[in-house]
């Protein structure tokens, strides 16, 4: 099976999202500052949803994770580089 993640799976690592109702190009399109990230990519540590994903793709319950994120937490978490897809956008 395939699962799909964007910005949200990683807010709970401190790093915004960009459509939420506070993220990078809400705020941008009314004028006001983006938010700050609470960590940098580079120092952000994957979640609990990034470590469960890692889990069942091991259980053999996932095959794909494909992913629109730039923040390289799916790897850090230790999902196999084949076992996902990167798509930002």
């Amino acid at each position: 099976s395939h699962f799909s993640t964007g910005a949200g799976i990683s807010t709970a690592c401190g790093i915004p999202d960009f459509r939420g109702p506070k993220g990078v190009w809400t705020l941008q399109r009314k004028g006001l500052p983006p938010p700050r990230a609470s960590v940098r990519f580079d120092q952000a540590y994957p979640s609990l949803t990034h470590m469960a994903l890692v889990a069942l793709h091991a259980a053999g319950k996932l095959t794909l994770v494909v992913s629109q994120n730039v923040d390289c937490l799916h790897i850090r978490s230790g999902l196999a580089r084949e076992a996902l897809a990167e798509l930002p956008g």
